[in-house]
């Protein structure tokens, strides 16, 4: 059944990437998973300092004058700049795509999804991360939305239910002596 608060725009592949990464979140939470919010509290950090440093920096100049804060503006733009560096280096070289990680039963899991440029394929990669086992899967957005743009749950709660069986799955073999990734369709 649609989620009538899920409707999106069709020809917006950000919107429905957005969308469809919002409910795996609460299919992830509804199944026990406990979300671990270490990628974001970092991201949140970053951001924050870069406000502050902003902050003081535009404090210092109001009362006391642009020419006696020079200096100081200049040291708070290059922090500032610094700081940003930093947050957009986080993102594409720590978080990659990460839309989840959590918890369950003692069994870590992340999530990461892209989309191609003028591709409407969803794909998802779900990673057991203490035995480093995965499973990459991809669909099409009309999986998942009726032709007015509103998510249906269902069929993509059993994707993720399928992909998830085949983590673990896979995970236990792992942990057993088992190799190898999965690519689902």
């Amino acid at each position: 059944m649609p989620n009538p608060k899920n409707k999106v725009n069709l020809s917006s592949l950000p919107d429905l990437k957005n969308a469809t990464d919002d409910e795996i979140v609460k299919i992830l939470t509804n199944k026990g998973y406990t979300q671990v919010f270490t990628l974001v509290d970092v991201r949140l950090v970053i951001g924050f300092l870069s406000v502050l440093v902003a902050a003081a920096a535009g404090g210092y100049d109001y009362f006391v004058g642009f020419e006696k804060a020079k200096t100081y503006t200049t040291i708070g733009v290059s922090v500032y700049f610094l700081l940003n560096m930093a947050l957009t280096a986080w993102m594409m070289y720590v978080e990659k795509g990460t839309i989840y990680q959590g918890s369950k039963d003692g069994k870590k899991i992340s999530v990461m999804s892209t989309t191609k440029k003028f591709s409407p394929i969803y794909d998802i990669k779900v990673t057991e991360t203490t035995t480093s086992k995965s499973t990459q899967a991809k669909k099409p957005f009309t999986d998942f939305f009726d032709s007015h743009g509103y998510l249906v749950t269902k069929p993509l709660e059993e994707w993720i239910d399928g992909i998830l069986t085949s983590t673990m799955q896979d995970a236990g073999a792992m942990s057993t002596g088992a190799k190898g990734s999965k690519k689902r369709k």
